[in-house]
Formats: C-alpha cells, structure tokens, sequence
C-alpha cells in the first residue's frame, strides 16, 4: 500500500491510500482531507507524463499520484508531500488496510502459507518494486504475477471487510 500524506500551503491535510504492492500496478484509492479548498485541487484535473488526465479516485497506480503530486507540489500549490510505502509483511498492515478483523488477519496468514510466501521474500520483492529494470532480470514475469496475485487477494479480503 502506498500512503501519500499531503500538506498544503495553508497548513491543511490530506491522505490518499492506494492499495498496490508497486508503482505500476493499479489499486483503489481510498482518500481524506481536512479542507474543502485542499480536497479540490488534489482531486480536479490529475494529470501525470504517463496517460495524460487520469480520475483518481476510480483507482490508479501509485505512478500516477507522485507524478501528480510532484506537478502540485513544484508549481507551489503544496508544502509538502511524503511517501510511505506499507509492506504487507508489517505487523499492523491489515488494520491500517481497514482490516482490523482477527479473522481475517488469520486468513491472510493462511494465504501466504499456502502460496509459498515468508516474510524474507516479501520484503526482499518490497525493497526491490521500486526499480522495474532490477524486478525484470530478479523475478520472471511468473514470480511477478504470483505477488500480484498475493495483492489482488489482499483486495478481496477488503472488499469482504467493506461489504460485511
């Protein structure tokens, strides 16, 4: 998950969540602002050098919202933005997901086990999503899609938490 924390030239905040586990893949995008003014000019014409104008909040790849932000932030309409990337190896990752159910977490546990996963390989795929050229001779296109697919699980388990 990655958490793009954002101040404003006024003091106001916001926070825009998008649930991917790298810069390239596309998740949905959970967002909140303490400023109505704030609120309007992060969600009004996103545009990153990738695709052009993009709708943020219909889910978008992390990609998109540093491009966005660092426009913002360079033309002067933002103070500050700050990154954080959340690995779903972190102890608290599901309840800052929304997905504070004991259950679910459990289940969680269970997918990784029956997938193959440990924590080691999913830090070492975290510290290395940053930079396609190293994921490209690291991981074949097989590994690549076995954590997209640990994500896309990770999105289902929020969506079940959501409807519940």
């Amino acid at each position: 998950m990655f958490v793009f924390e954002v101040t404003g030239v006024e003091g106001e905040c916001g926070e825009i969540r998008v649930q991917a586990l790298d810069w390239s893949q596309s998740g949905p995008v959970s967002f909140t602002c303490t400023d109505n003014n704030l609120a309007i000019l992060l969600l009004s014409e996103c545009r990153c050098d990738a695709v052009g104008f993009f709708n943020l909040l219909a889910g978008c790849k992390p990609l998109y919202v540093e491009q966005w932000l660092g426009y913002l932030q360079e033309s002067g309409r933002l103070a500050k933005v700050v990154c954080q990337q959340r690995s779903p190896a972190e102890a608290d990752y599901l309840a800052s997901a929304g997905l504070s159910n004991e259950e679910l977490n459990a289940l969680l546990g269970q997918i990784y086990r029956v997938a193959g996963f440990n924590r080691l390989q999913i830090n070492r795929y975290l510290k290395h999503r940053h930079n396609p050229t190293l994921l490209a001779t690291r991981y074949d296109q097989k590994e690549l899609e076995r954590y997209r697919q640990l994500n896309d699980v990770i999105l289902t388990l929020l969506r079940l938490k959501h409807t519940q």
